[in-house]
């Protein structure tokens, strides 16, 4: 701070002359432990004019929010500030959502005492480390490698924002090694399992839904959003637009997971007959209920009130289905992984049902679906070889 002795008043309130040079303070309010005032100085202006400007500024940023001081502010001081002023404008509702859940649950209980100033990368990779080894809250143990990895994405976000806003020098969050994920073998079903299931689900209440699944690799919160705006029976298709997420207990509509995933799929022939069926029984269901029935225009909605289907109950009807048919117990999400698969040893090209998944680049599809590709892969040598080998022109 600015000593008094040394400072020279102005005819302007705030600004003072030290030297040649000039300088000015700005209140920050009052201390909420200890009562005290709070102040700010900026200096090194040449002119008296220069230094106006910068307090005009200054104010202007105290006013709006955007000014808070920095030099004793902790790491959950900081998260607070970057949940509210970056993430709640610059991301997704439901990412901001799980930025604020994170950071209460595991960044403030960690290392939120930490001054900001004072932050290493030691500080987090031994709160990774403690995670992996209790970090979770509603079991025994840690949580999973990938989640770590999450958490750290948001981190290193948070602490980038801050060697941005000229708070930090650096971004500690650089050299933290992370762990090792191991990737896990993608569960699928086989053609048979999937006549199996679609033959045992005829008559149960999750029988479209799961229809929608194995004709279209549709993503869970995809087939539970779609409305019936979006469906073209005429021209058999469906415009994926929107999806279904939970947010803090309560369901909202909100666009694709990306810009890709905004995507129009065709409808098998086997498809359309049943959602014409289940459309009429459902306009019969809104005339006796009313308007508070699937208020939304749902296509996959609960049968009694036509409200958004809650993801337990689902999971637990889907099981007992699969237990019904003698299936493994795989989730609604693998029948999306059943269907690319299928689609590949088929000999679909490899583009196509990236553009049916919504993938942002074919990359992904041939990453995650690799063991279908290398068989792709044996085939294609195969032929190579039958056709060079085993022609007129063999050596």
């Amino acid at each position: 701070m600015e000593k008094k002795s040394s400072l020279q008043k102005t005819s302007t309130p705030g600004i003072y002359k030290r030297g040649n040079r000039y300088c000015f303070v700005v209140e920050l309010g009052r201390d909420e432990l200890t009562g005290k005032r709070k102040q700010k100085w900026f200096s090194g202006f040449k002119t008296k004019k220069e230094a106006q400007q910068a307090q005009v500024e200054k104010l202007r940023e105290i006013q709006t929010g955007l000014l808070v001081e920095t030099s004793d502010m902790t790491v959950a001081e900081y998260m607070d500030y970057w949940l509210e002023n970056y993430a709640k404008v610059s991301c997704r509702h439901t990412t901001y959502n799980v930025y604020r859940q994170r950071t209460q649950r595991y960044v403030i209980q960690l290392i939120g005492r930490i001054k900001l100033k004072d932050l290493k990368t030691m500080h987090l990779q031994k709160m990774y480390a403690d995670l992996l080894k209790n970090g979770a809250k509603y079991r025994a143990g840690g949580i999973s490698p990938m989640t770590v990895r999450h958490i750290h994405g948001m981190m290193h976000k948070a602490l980038e924002n801050a060697v941005r806003w000229q708070i930090v020098p650096r971004n500690v969050a650089q050299l933290v090694e992370l762990p090792r994920v191991e990737k896990k073998e993608t569960l699928v079903l086989t053609k048979e399992q999937v006549q199996q299931l679609v033959e045992v689900a005829k008559g149960h209440e999750l029988y479209i839904p799961i229809l929608i699944a194995v004709t279209t690799g549709m993503r869970y919160a995809e087939i539970f959003g779609l409305a019936w705006k979006d469906v073209d029976l005429e021209k058999r298709t469906i415009h994926v637009r929107q999806q279904i997420v939970r947010t803090r207990g309560e369901y909202r509509l909100t666009e694709p997971k990306t810009k890709s995933s905004d995507r129009i799929i065709s409808l098998s022939e086997s498809l359309v007959a049943p959602l014409r069926r289940y459309k009429a029984d459902q306009a019969q269901k809104k005339l006796l209920i009313g308007p508070t029935y699937n208020p939304d225009g749902l296509v996959c909605c609960r049968p009694e009130d036509g409200l958004p289907y809650s993801a337990t109950p689902v999971r637990r009807k889907f099981c007992e289905l699969l237990d019904r048919a003698g299936l493994p117990r795989v989730r609604i999400h693998d029948l999306r992984h059943t269907v690319a698969t299928l689609l590949l040893e088929q000999g679909v090209h490899p583009k196509v049902v990236s553009e049916l998944l919504g993938h942002a680049n074919i990359g992904i599809t041939l990453d995650r679906y690799s063991h279908v590709s290398l068989t792709m892969q044996k085939e294609a040598v195969d032929s190579l070889e039958s056709a060079i080998f085993n022609s007129k022109n063999a050596l």
